[in-house]
């Protein structure tokens, strides 16, 4: 079953615009998806700088109270009671990131901020790091390890000289608010998880889903990283964990202690939102579904509908129903056409009715008469080509057709009904050949040849294209090869000449004598002739015979050389014509 021209524009405008959304949502998924992660591995590098930058801060904070509190007389010389309070009251409210400090003298604790004091050489790891301290006045970094009076932590340690005996003074850093002071606070925060790592690529402190606190062994545990990754010097690189999980790493070492502040970021995750694009690339099509059934409902009112009105008044007119009109208020070409369809049927009755008026003009009435009859077998013929096309859902080729057809129109109607250049006459010859080539594609091709002495000859309107029409119809369309179609003129003492050729199917010898015998008839015969006859066959040829006849006379002659499958030659032999004497055409 054939498909209604509405159904083929949606189909084809529903693909285009699905194609177009699905490509725009897919560019766009591609550089959002791009633009993202530029800027969240630059954030991540600059976070990443930031915090190792506060640590090292801190570090160097911690490093530098070691040194004053050393050198302080309080330090010195001062109760245990005096230092702890000192400690508690001007040393800590000012260090956040410190959990506790202590002193000790010949191996023993003398003063703590620490309630559990007593336990804080229990500890065999600080006591083995602690005996390993030779040098005075020079900062060391015990840790991380595990102590019942500060927790998880690390320490950094100060030996100094004294007349008592050597002393000792240790902080304890509070790693789990030293870690959230690094982090992004809002609204900075961005999808991701810092690690820290101390110089041989263990774990100092993190959180999950990286990192998780081990209470048996009191230590911190990788999860789903390797230990390898982190061997070189790179500062962001991209790996793939076991589980086929994404991980962009971005990493800064730090001067004091040579940890590594490692920022972690999950690229499914970090993508996520993005996702919401394929959501609302699905909306679109769906929007698009409708817009497309609107969008082929609107051009079937538009262009399929009056096109049909159109080939339907035609049929009506070139079945003699003269009083025909086609209403259609439309300011486009199919309303031009339609106007100039109106136009033509009033010129055919009012032709008609001139022929019937008076018997003075008859000569002058019958002439326009047989060039009338042409029009509506050449609409006839065209317009059932462009109602092909639409319901072909050809519309580029419907636009083309009708723009032809336009200027064909208002070149047969607009214009004086005297004779012609063969300069205007070639002029609408080649729009039909045109709409010809666009109804029969890739069967001919077309050339002339003509002399420019003959292109301001004068000849009756419309004479070439009936010519035509039977080389095309009769002699190219149906034939098995690449046909050529030529027009030639050249002009001599005597008159000029017309050639018009083809090298189509050719005529038999029955068909050209039966043409030669309808050509040989009187004009009064004419009426029968087109009783008798199929519309566009011999009839075409017929008119332009009369009509040249009656402009040139005897100085008129048209000789066919046509043979079977070798093609038809139309020689015609056009004398000075009296209008050219009198070329007032008005």
């Amino acid at each position: 079953m054939k498909r209604r021209i509405a159904v083929k524009v949606f189909i084809i405008s529903f693909l285009m615009v699905e194609t177009i959304i699905v490509l725009l949502g897919y560019r766009y998924y591609r550089y959002s998806s791009d633009s993202l992660l530029d800027a969240q591995y630059e954030y991540a590098a600059q976070i990443t700088n930031k915090s190792n930058d506060y640590l090292k801060v801190t570090l160097e904070h911690v490093r530098n109270l070691l040194i004053t509190v050393g050198a302080d007389n309080r330090f010195q010389g001062g109760s245990s009671e005096e230092i702890v309070r000192w400690f508690n009251e001007s040393l800590l409210p000012y260090l956040p990131n410190v959990y506790n400090i202590h002193l000790l003298e010949q191996g023993r604790v003398t003063a703590s901020t620490s309630y559990v004091q007593w336990a804080l050489l229990d500890d065999p790891f600080l006591v083995k790091e602690l005996d390993k301290i030779k040098l005075y006045g020079t900062v060391y970094w015990i840790g991380p390890y595990f102590s019942l009076s500060s927790n998880y932590t690390v320490t950094a340690v100060m030996k100094l000289p004294s007349a008592g005996g050597d002393k000792v003074i240790l902080l304890d850093l509070y790693l789990a608010r030293l870690y959230d002071s690094m982090l992004p606070q809002p609204p900075n925060r961005i999808s991701g998880e810092f690690i820290l790592l101390d110089s041989s690529r263990q774990p100092v402190f993190g959180r999950l889903p990286y990192a998780e606190y081990n209470v048996f062994d009191k230590s911190y545990h990788l999860y789903g990283i390797e230990p390898e990754w982190f061997k070189g010097s790179w500062r962001q690189t991209e790996r793939t964990t076991s589980s086929g999980q994404s991980l962009v790493l971005t990493r800064a070492t730090n001067p004091i202690i040579g940890w590594d502040v490692v920022w972690i970021l999950d690229k499914a995750v970090l993508l996520r939102p993005l996702q919401d694009t394929v959501s609302f690339t699905w909306a679109l099509g769906l929007l698009s579904l409708f817009l497309s059934l609107g969008m082929a409902y609107t051009i079937s009112l538009m262009i399929s509908r009056p096109v049909r009105v159109i080939a339907k008044s035609m049929n009506a007119v070139s079945s003699g129903q003269l009083n025909t009109t086609i209403r259609m208020n439309r300011k486009d070409e199919l309303g031009l056409l339609a106007t100039h369809f109106n136009r033509m049927t009033v010129r055919i009755r009012e032709l008609i009715a001139d022929l019937k008026a008076t018997e003075k003009q008859k000569q002058l009435s019958d002439f326009q008469a047989l060039q009338a009859q042409i029009k509506p077998h050449f609409l006839f013929n065209t317009l059932n080509t462009i109602s092909m096309a639409a319901r072909t859902g050809e519309y580029i080729k419907v636009d083309q057709l009708i723009s032809a057809l336009t200027m064909q129109l208002d070149y047969t109607l607009t214009s004086s009904p005297e004779p012609v250049t063969l300069r205007e006459e070639i002029s609408a010859l080649e729009s039909y050949i045109y709409l010809m080539k666009i109804r029969y594609p890739d069967k001919f091709t077309f050339h002339m040849d003509l002399d420019p002495l003959t292109l301001e000859r004068f000849l009756p309107k419309f004479v070439l294209q009936p010519l035509v029409e039977n080389s095309i119809f009769h002699g190219l369309a149906s034939a098995e090869k690449d046909g050529v179609l030529f027009i030639g003129t050249t002009s001599g003492p005597d008159g000029w000449d017309i050639m018009i050729e083809d090298n189509g199917r050719g005529m038999t010898v029955e068909v050209r004598a039966e043409l030669e015998r309808l050509l040989s008839l009187p004009a009064s015969l004419d009426d029968s002739l087109t009783e008798n006859k199929p519309f566009g066959h011999g009839i075409g040829f017929v008119n332009v015979h009369r009509r040249l006849q009656m402009m040139f006379g005897d100085h008129f002659r048209l000789t066919i050389e046509s043979a079977p499958d070798e093609g038809t030659k139309l020689l015609i032999h056009l004398g000075v014509e009296e209008h050219e004497a009198n070329p007032d055409r008005g």
